[in-house]
């Protein structure tokens, strides 16, 4: 963990600061979590049933495509921009993740 501190007091003043604000705030694990995935989340021909969180309707759909320098005359991710927002007027965005 990390804490990053400017300020225009001295250092001595701020150093204080931050031990008297922060001493309660212990040193967690310096390792990554590991994750352990066993097969696709969803199953093919299952339904599932959602409860929302939040009262809001939003749906995000992500997906990895292959590189796309050698093809940038044909430009595909702006045709696949124009299908999306022409059959889908829903969506307000399609960026680079």
């Amino acid at each position: 963990m990390k804490l990053v501190v400017i300020g225009g007091e001295s250092l001595d003043v701020l150093q204080h600061w931050v031990v008297e604000l922060f001493f309660d705030v212990r040193q967690g694990s310096q390792g990554k979590p590991e994750f352990k995935v066993e097969g696709p989340v969803w199953r093919v021909g299952k339904l599932y049933r959602l409860e929302a969180v939040k009262d809001i309707h939003i749906l995000e759909l992500r997906w990895a495509l292959p590189c796309l320098l050698q093809a940038y005359l044909q430009k595909p991710e702006d045709y696949l921009a124009h299908l999306l927002g022409h059959e889908l007027r829903w969506i307000s965005s399609l960026e680079d993740v």
